[in-house]
């Protein structure tokens, strides 16, 4: 028998091995996660700071996971993958002398050490990326076999490292101690119930350290709980029916795990109760200990557990599909200096995380999937991302200097939709500011500083320009000559008619009571009280994006997983916002149309704006984006004119006159003279209803006309 385990567990090692290889020369791994983990260890490795640029926040901010510092060593991707299918394959053995112990035969025992290495959960989570807590499912078997063999230095061992792996473990380790009180062991008990919640309590402290006294953003996956009966009894029924439900026998053993079914169960997202990831790393050892207790019980016939054979390697014949198919050409990525920062693609991002500054596009020009914010789990799922119109998408282009981006020649534009992928690489094209090379690598034409690009100001007016609101680092303003007024954290705000309500969108949750939704919301707020606008959506897919006011009534609102205005039937990705039902959507092909949101009718152009009987909008003329009336060519040079206002009666247009270098300009013109003046130097210049005043943007600053 001993031969067979040793043979059986060396086969497992060499084709996951080969497997998670084949999957990574093919491009089937990426950024997240595995990118996060091997940049994490480089950095560890070299002794330099342990801020994630693939993450946007430091390392115990993501996830507690001191374990990189021992594995730091095996920082190349290859070799994180590896050792997580050497040790993945060492958890046959302990399960072989657990089986053992209590059956006292060899053979099912055996039997047992092998359906460990057929599960599909451990297939999933050895052939998804590296995850520190997938190396759980070993190192838990090699605790319960050191409590029931009584080596206790190998029981305290194995759950030490354990709680190394992830914040969550402590829970896991301190039921643990539930086992030893079985075995009639009190003070083992007690000593890992000590160590379980000593783990706990280190861990969330550690991270909310490392979040600078913010909690970490995985609690928002339970601000809302996820309720849906067919959903759980399908995810249980996957967890049980690869072991012929034989752990529902022993399901005494099962305690440990109670809390993270339960969690995977509540958790508004949907990955966690699927195999096709790793969350069932921690389960699985305790499945298979039930599952012992249930062979005892009830032994299935030899058909049963053929059947149970082929549905575990069928479930994954798609992964080995892929793993055998043609590998791209890697050699581009390799010619890339070490020392260069890069804005890649999920999955050749993976092949590039040997340096500081790896980002995964479109940061850092635009925030995705960043930092520790609720949103950013939204974000992670593909149910987020709002590109930035050309004129601040062009300054953010301008103001980062990224050495060289990296896009992936499959068709995967994760996190970003298709539709926005393409529509940045038209302006990026068009920006001139990198050369495009071979295997989807463009490099900056000129070198410059890597910064990333504050939040914008983008003020808007009321009607007679007495009253402004924007946003900044304190949230949302409201002002006047006399004062200023922080409403609440918050972005994009729009102000009423007649300055008595303003409206901003805001991802802090709690504003309001029932805001749990864990996205961001539109709120308005009037007499000193905040209402939320954004209709319930499924929690964890609502996010809202844009509100615009009439007169004193809010009109639209972007909302939903698809980014379109609401009310209203408005298809595709809307790039918002919206003036008089006419707004900016983003065709498949990345080309920018002005759409009516109740008609229907569209043309090219974008950031559309009604006054009078004026529908003025920029179009591209010339590889230039220009202002144009109707059909009428407003301005005509070789730069952007972009950000149209118009004042209620449509006599006045305020805009951005925006160089491919140096600073842009605010430019007012009289469209019943043509006499036209620059303002001042900025951008994202908002006229009121009465043309009186213009306000503008400065850097961190607002311009005023008249002064």
């Amino acid at each position: 028998m001993a031969r067979s385990l040793a043979l059986a567990m060396l086969v497992y090692a060499l084709i996951f091995s080969a497997w998670s290889l084949a999957l990574h020369a093919r491009l089937d791994t990426g950024i997240f996660d595995l990118g996060i983990h091997t940049q994490a260890m480089w950095l560890l490795w070299q002794g330099l700071p342990d801020f994630l640029t693939t993450r946007g926040t430091t390392i115990f901010g993501d996830h507690f996971t001191p374990i990189l510092y021992l594995l730091c060593p095996l920082h190349q991707p290859q070799f994180i993958l590896v050792f997580q299918a050497l040790l993945l394959a060492s958890g046959a053995y302990p399960m072989y002398r657990l089986a053992l112990h209590e059956l006292k035969q060899p053979r099912p025992a055996l039997g047992f050490a092998l359906a460990y290495l057929l599960q599909p959960g451990l297939w999933s989570a050895n052939l998804f990326d590296f995850h520190t807590s997938t190396l759980a499912a070993p190192l838990l078997l090699w605790a319960l076999w050191g409590l029931h063999g009584g080596k206790l230095w190998l029981y305290g061992g194995c759950l030490l490292l354990s709680l190394t792996l992830g914040e969550a473990l402590g829970v896991t380790v301190a039921l643990v101690g539930l086992e030893a009180w079985r075995l009639g062991r009190p003070r083992v008990a007690l000593a890992t119930l000590t160590l379980g919640v000593a783990g706990c309590a280190l861990a969330l402290g550690a991270m909310r350290w490392a979040n600078q006294g913010q909690p970490s953003q995985y609690q928002a996956l339970y601000s809302g709980l996820h309720f849906d009966p067919l959903a759980w009894l399908l995810y249980l029924t996957l967890l049980l029916l690869p072991l012929g439900f034989l752990p529902l026998a022993g399901w005494p053993r099962l305690a440990p795990v109670v809390p993270v079914i339960v969690g995977n169960l509540l958790s508004w997202r949907e990955g966690q109760r699927t195999l096709d990831h790793h969350y069932l790393a921690t389960i699985l050892p305790f499945l298979m200990w039930a599952a012992v207790a249930g062979w005892r019980r009830w032994r299935p016939s030899w058909p049963a557990l053929l059947l149970l054979t082929l549905l575990s390697v069928g479930l994954h014949l798609s992964q080995l599909e892929r793993a055998l198919g043609p590998a791209p050409n890697l050699s581009p990525l390799a010619q890339i200096p070490r020392e260069a920062s890069v804005s890649a693609d999920n999955a050749p991002g993976a092949h590039l995380t040997q340096r500081q500054n790896l980002f995964l596009f479109p940061n850092p020009f635009q925030p995705l999937c960043w930092g520790n914010r609720a949103q950013a789990l939204v974000e992670t799922v593909g149910e987020a991302g709002h590109p930035p119109l050309p004129g601040q998408l062009q300054r953010r282009l301008r103001q980062c200097a990224v050495d060289y981006l990296v896009f992936s020649p499959v068709q995967d534009s994760w996190p970003l939709r298709p539709a926005d992928k393409a529509y940045w690489l038209r302006e990026l094209r068009r920006s001139g500011r990198y050369i495009e090379q071979a295997g989807g690598v463009w490099q900056r034409r000129h070198k410059g500083p890597l910064t990333i690009p504050p939040q914008e100001l983008q003020p808007r007016l009321s009607a007679d320009g007495r009253h402004w609101v924007y946003s900044d680092s304190r949230g949302v303003v409201l002002a006047s000559q006399d004062s200023e007024t922080v409403v609440a954290p918050g972005s994009q705000p729009d102000i009423s008619a007649d300055a008595t309500q303003v409206a901003f969108v805001s991802e802090s949750d709690r504003l309001v009571p029932g805001d749990n939704n864990a996205s961001a919301d539109c709120f308005v707020w009037y007499d000193q009280l905040l209402r939320r606008l954004a209709p319930d959506g499924q929690i964890g897919h609502g996010t809202a994006w844009w509100p615009r006011f009439s007169s004193h009534q809010v009109v639209a609102l972007g909302y939903g997983a698809q980014r379109q205005p609401q009310p209203g039937p408005g298809t595709g990705l809307w790039l918002g916002p919206i003036d008089h039902d006419w707004g900016t959507v983003i065709a498949e092909d990345g080309h920018l149309l002005c759409r009516n949101s109740k008609t229907g009718r569209q043309f090219p152009g974008c950031t559309p704006v009604v006054g009078g009987s004026r529908l003025v909008y920029a179009r591209l003329l010339n590889g230039h984006y220009q202002i144009f009336d109707q059909q009428r060519a407003l301005t005509q040079g070789p730069e952007d004119c972009l950000e149209p206002g118009l004042s209620g009666d449509g006599r006045w247009l305020v805009y951005t006159r925006q160089p491919q270098d140096g600073p842009s300009a605010v430019v007012l013109q009289n469209l019943s003279t043509g006499g036209q003046q620059i303002l001042g130097q900025g951008y994202n210049p908002c006229i009121s209803g009465d043309g009186s005043r213009v306000v503008w943007a400065n850097d961190q600053q607002l311009g005023h006309w008249p002064p």
